[in-house]
């Protein structure tokens, strides 16, 4: 069988409720909309962090942050023998390239491991406020000299788009209209529109694979605050997910179980027929393309927004353990704060997470909570690896300070 070429596309701070192959009532995606409706999109889809470098770090290497290692946003892949979905796209016989918009990506943090190439951002002068990331225009650019270069060969290209993260810098409008207004404008008829005329220009659109998601999500006033990485409600960690896959993937299929970011390497180990040997050894998703009937899924997610968000940039290096813990199954989902306190909530009948069942305990809620939080416990314990520091992200310099300063992270 012909493998197709396969396109990853991440784009920072997309909520799938805003994608109209999501939600029929958005009108903001037509771009985005007519590719995804020619494959299958997953409604339930998670990430594992409520911000970029850790949540990256999982949907490259389908493992959770405490297997990463990469759990802040300057964290660096701890092991050097986990397998990353380059490694198995160049086995499966691909060219491999990734276009990261932001430093926060760069090859330091080790998330270039098994691309042929990958574009390290050092120059942010194309943006309103620093931070050295790009918008899409200079990806785009590059990914067409990369695909003029390659000629007729198969390649695997992962592009991450940063555009939507200073929807917020706009205070002439609320954040929900500079939201939807910077999506639909820069976003799809901007990143989006740009890539697939180049992908049209080469001859590789209409028979190219993709796989289209976020890092995370974004919370637009859903629990009292704007942005992300402050909390593991699902306005942050819910995500789109949608994969096109000629032959493979169903067209216009719907699926509505729990998905996760860590599903997406063994879906692709799965088509590519790759087997799994010690590099992806111990994976904690499954292939959405097996029966996932019998499956037990639950998916993990933690954050540490205190070494994020105190306005000290010696505070972003060290970790000493994440401030919250999430799991959630197909029903429940628990969020575990550090001071001892935790939340519970019933999915099936509060998707927004809005009635904490631990407010007025009954012995059922406690049940399950104890159960949940005895599950994440068993889960960390088990393969946690150490935290490791990107070399160039030492607090010390202030290049460094000054661009999370600028991001909006300390």
């Amino acid at each position: 069988m012909m493998l197709p070429d396969v396109f990853f596309i991440s784009i920072d701070c997309l909520r799938p409720d805003h994608v109209g192959a999501f939600n029929r009532l958005s009108r903001l995606t037509p771009n985005l909309d007519r590719v995804i409706t020619r494959g299958s999109v997953f409604t339930r889809a998670t990430s594992h962090a409520p911000f970029t470098t850790p949540a990256v770090a999982s949907m490259l290497t389908g493992r959770y942050p405490f297997q990463t290692g990469v759990r802040l946003l300057l964290g660096q892949l701890c092991d050097n023998n986990a397998g990353t979905l380059a490694d198995a796209a160049k086995r499966a016989g691909y060219i491999t390239a990734g276009f990261p918009s932001s430093f926060i990506l760069n090859s330091t943090t080790g998330l270039a491991r098994g691309f042929d190439e990958y574009r390290d951002i050092e120059d942010g002068v194309m943006t309103r406020r620093g931070g050295c990331w790009q918008y899409g225009e200079p990806l785009n650019n590059a990914l067409d000299t990369f695909l003029g270069r390659v000629g007729n060969d198969r390649v695997f290209c992962w592009l991450h788009y940063f555009d939507l993260h200073e929807y917020h810098l706009d205070t002439s409008a609320p954040p929900k209209t500079t939201y939807a207004r910077d999506l639909r404008e820069k976003v799809d008829a901007g990143c989006v529109a740009s890539l697939f005329r180049i992908l049209e220009s080469h001859g590789r659109l209409d028979n190219a694979a993709f796989v289209i998601t976020a890092d995370h999500g974004e919370c637009l006033f859903d629990h009292g605050v704007r942005g992300h990485g402050q909390h593991l409600y699902n306005s942050v960690l819910q995500v789109p997910l949608a994969i096109v896959w000629p032959g493979l993937m169903p067209a216009g299929a719907v699926r509505s179980e729990l998905t996760r970011h860590v599903d997406v390497l063994p879906t692709l180990l799965d088509a590519w027929r790759i087997e799994a040997d010690a590099s992806f050894a111990n994976l904690p998703g499954n292939s959405l393309l097996a029966d996932r009937q019998a499956i037990d899924i639950h998916s993990y997610a933690e954050a540490s927004p205190r070494q994020l968000f105190d306005g000290n940039a010696a505070e972003v290096r060290p970790f000493e353990g994440p401030e919250i813990q999430s799991i959630q199954t197909g029903d429940f989902k628990l969020i575990r704060l550090q001071n001892g306190d935790s939340e519970l909530y019933d999915l099936r009948v509060d998707p927004r997470e809005c009635a904490d069942l631990l407010e007025s305990p009954t012995a059922s809620s406690t049940s399950i909570a104890n159960a949940l939080s005895e599950r994440i416990d068993a889960l960390v314990d088990s393969d946690a690896v150490g935290f490791a520091s990107a070399s160039s992200a030492e607090p010390k310099d202030d290049l460094v300070r000054e661009r999370l300063r600028d991001l909006g992270y300390v």
